[in-house]
């Protein structure tokens, strides 16, 4: 046993949710020499898997079918997983007990020693800490990347990593005490968790909450194109000049120049700040020519270039590898070209607010793949995206009809009846500069198992029909 184990070896922790992110804080805190001990909402017959795995690391305590005070209380520590609203009564009254509560993510910064880059917000969290991962890989920097995308953060204590990229939800967020990025960001913000946030003031307070141990020596990145964040920002701004220690804000924007940060118009990027190291980074360069459209894309690219730099990562690495960068599976993915034509791959648009983000991202002529298993989805809410730059709707799977006869202004007549025919359609009518977009707006169950498996097939059409893409080879 190491010393840090010996320290620990009369101290109990608590385990409150079993996911994957509660698994994994188990089993570290039990390395750690932590007595652990585990609660969940879920019946004994559900979890006996999940408790086979934890008895094997030694864990043995367990209280299943809810939570009690009495299994609470008297514990040294409670770890909640992001699941779990902090707000429950059961909470307040263990800490009344002497009982400190944390998240998943705090105590993953307490047990790893590496820096870290956290970035929150609505939408386009995942993208955005990919391509930092990418980025960091490619400058020599061995980073963890985990957090919300499906890595519990907890396994970044595992081993040596050069930094931490965390991707955070606002539930995470509710959990951290002393958790501290030297880099924050927050990518934009709307209306989202609205079951468990009384107001969006409420919403606003949990993801702010990234920056809130952040000091002089450190950076907040915030999009300057959302008002929410920029009216937080200039207040943040008059604190600090006022005295406060509180983080150096920048700004980055895709529609306007910024004071202080970064700004993307037109194909420049400029550059005002400095890095983490105090070295100057004025300066103006070509922007990349990533593959991923929209201008909601270039904000992310934007965010990561910007977190890049301040970190003190070369410029050139971090262009040449936004350039390269082809999306996550199944999310705007490009796939490949063919003949002028450029094949895009969102199979996990699987409803109509995820199509409407994928057809506005476009400016040039679209051929749609639209269809699947229908959920009963309202197509007609699709009319006024589509009128700007159809070439061609082709419906297809089940839906196919119900496509046609709520969009009959963009029905030729044409059904197919698999993605199969659908692909082989759209390459038929599409012409040079034209792109091929599969956003379905339905489940995949008619003919695949799920999304991913739906995707996986739209790549390997695409290539038996001659495509040629990074993700092709």
């Amino acid at each position: 046993m190491n010393k840090s184990s010996q320290k620990n070896s009369q101290k109990k922790a608590l385990i409150v949710g079993l996911g994957v992110s509660g698994i994994a804080a188990a089993r570290l805190l039990r390395e750690q020499g932590w007595l652990v001990a585990v609660s969940d909402q879920r019946e004994a017959q559900e979890l006996e898997p999940v408790l086979q795995t934890l008895a094997d690391f030694g864990i043995i305590e367990f209280e299943t079918g809810g939570h009690s005070e009495k299994f609470f209380c008297h514990r040294d520590l409670i770890v909640v997983s992001p699941g779990v609203p902090l707000s429950l009564p059961i909470f307040a009254a263990a800490r009344r007990s002497g009982c400190e509560v944390i998240g998943e993510v705090e105590l993953a910064a307490r047990y790893s020693g590496c820096p870290l880059v956290a970035l929150t917000g609505t939408n386009g969290k995942t993208t955005t800490v990919t391509v930092l991962g990418e980025i960091f890989s490619a400058a020599g920097i061995n980073p963890f990347v985990g957090g919300n995308l499906g890595r519990p953060a907890v396994e970044m204590a595992q081993e040596r990593f050069g930094a931490g990229i965390l991707e955070l939800s606002s539930f995470q967020l509710e959990g951290i005490e002393s958790f501290h990025p030297r880099v924050a960001i927050i990518l934009n913000l709307t209306p989202d968790h609205q079951d468990r946030y009384s107001d969006t003031a409420a919403y606003l307070a949990a993801k702010t909450a990234i920056c809130k141990n952040q000091g002089k020596a450190d950076f907040l990145l915030l999009n300057r194109d959302d008002p929410q964040l920029t009216a937080y920002g200039a207040t943040l701004n008059r604190r600090r000049q006022a005295g406060e220690n509180l983080p150096e804000l920048l700004f980055f924007s895709v529609g306007q120049e910024v004071e202080r940060g970064a700004s993307w118009l037109d194909d420049q990027i400029t550059i005002k700040t400095r890095d983490l190291a105090g070295v100057s980074l004025e300066r103006s360069f070509k922007a990349p020519s990533p593959k991923l459209p929209g201008a909601h894309n270039r904000s992310n690219y934007l965010a990561a270039l910007l977190a890049a730099l301040v970190w003190g990562i070369d410029e050139q690495i971090i262009v040449s590898t936004l350039n390269a960068f082809t999306g996550i599976a199944h999310r705007l993915e490009y796939v490949g070209s063919r003949a002028g034509v450029d094949f895009y791959n969102d199979s996990k648009a699987t409803n109509i607010d995820a199509v409407i983000k994928a057809i506005t991202s476009f400016e040039r002529p679209l051929v749609l793949l639209l269809g699947g298993y229908d959920k009963g989805a309202d197509f007609t809410v699709l009319d006024r995206y589509l009128s700007k730059n159809l070439r061609e709707l082709i419906p297809f799977g089940r839906a196919a009809d119900e496509v046609g006869l709520q969009l009959p202004g963009y029905d030729k007549g044409f059904r197919a009846v698999d993605l199969q025919s659908a692909v082989a359609r759209a390459v038929s009518v599409a012409e040079p500069g034209d792109v091929v977009l599969l956003a379905p707006g339905c489940a995949s169950f008619d003919e695949f198992q799920n999304y991913q498996e739906r995707g996986d097939r739209f790549r390997t059409l695409v290539r038996e029909a001659g495509a040629i893409g990074d993700s092709l080879r």
